[in-house]
């Protein structure tokens, strides 16, 4: 039964690490995770305060990696307070969508991450370059600044997935010190 319960435990960190695609908090679900299995879990598998205060301190790096290449680019690259919000919105539906739309990819998992990755990307994109024409700035500005929100969601997303990962495998290595 504890075997069961460990492979429950990294099936579910694993899980809340791919919602980071479709822009959901998947990083600060692992630490929920973590800290719920810290309290509750089986007593042969031991995660620390110290385990849940790294887990938080990379599920914080991740948010700001992803905040700062996504947000703060668009903003640099001249783009609105409206163009970033309808960015973060695009991208959101446009990860859904593109989990559901790479399914048809053969290789499992992998064309629901790619999908995920690239339209939320092209969510970004579609999502300042509506919120830049909405406040009047011309085609070529908009294209520019969507464009930075397409490279920093892209970029960003990347770096996120990255921090999780290193997130899963603390929290499962960490069961094991």
């Amino acid at each position: 039964m504890v075997y069961l319960l460990f492979a429950l435990f990294i099936i579910l960190l694993i899980f809340f690490w791919v919602l980071n695609l479709i822009g959901l908090p998947g990083n600060w679900l692992i630490v929920v995770l973590s800290l719920l299995w810290m309290l509750f879990g089986p007593e042969q598998y031991d995660i620390t305060w110290l385990t849940i205060a790294v887990l938080i301190g990379l599920a914080a790096l991740g948010e700001a990696i992803e905040f700062g290449t996504s947000v703060v680019g668009t903003k640099k690259m001249g783009g609105s307070s409206r163009g970033a919000t309808l960015s973060v919105i695009g991208s959101v539906i446009g990860g859904i969508a593109g989990a559901i739309l790479g399914l048809p990819i053969p290789i499992p998992l992998v064309g629901s991450l790619i999908g995920s990755l690239f339209f939320a990307s092209l969510g970004a994109f579609i999502g300042a370059f509506i919120g830049e024409k909405w406040i009047g700035k011309s085609n070529p500005d908009s294209v520019k600044i969507s464009t930075a929100a397409f490279l920093g969601r892209l970029f960003g997303t990347l770096g996120k997935l990255i921090i999780g990962s290193t997130m899963v495998v603390v929290a499962i290595i960490a069961n094991f010190i």
